[in-house]
């Protein structure tokens, strides 16, 4: 069973049980449980957008990190030099930020299913996605 690696929207919208997930995805990555990795990259973003206010919790971010980890049953998949080479491969007229570029690319190095919603990330080209 290989691991689907999550991206930082979707995550934080599965774990805040945003309606705007939708069903289907909200259950396929219920289902997915036990297989769901996500970026460290995308823990920094978190992290970054609870800090900044982009995101808002009642939680502190350390308490909201753990939280979202341990109910998702998500494994943190660290950053290596592959990964960060790779992430400034994707041509410059791509619409990926940092840590999109980050995301694509380790899912692009560990063979990763993706799971996003990202147009941006939806058409790179090697990706295999989880929906």
């Amino acid at each position: 069973m290989s691991l689907v690696l999550v991206d930082t929207p979707l995550f934080v919208a599965w774990m805040a049980q945003d309606p705007r997930l939708g069903t289907e995805r909200a259950s396929l990555l219920d289902q997915a449980k036990g297989r769901i990795a996500i970026s460290d990259a995308s823990l920094v973003e978190i992290a970054k957008e609870l800090r900044t206010g982009q995101l808002r919790f009642p939680l502190p971010v350390q308490v909201w990190l753990d939280k979202a980890m341990r109910e998702s049953l998500a494994v943190s998949l660290p950053l290596s030099s592959s990964i960060v080479a790779k992430s400034i491969r994707f041509p410059a007229s791509t619409q990926l930020d940092t840590i999109d570029r980050l995301i694509a690319a380790t899912a692009l190095e560990l063979d990763l299913e993706l799971a996003t919603w990202n147009p941006a990330l939806a058409s790179l080209e090697g990706i295999r996605y989880f929906f």
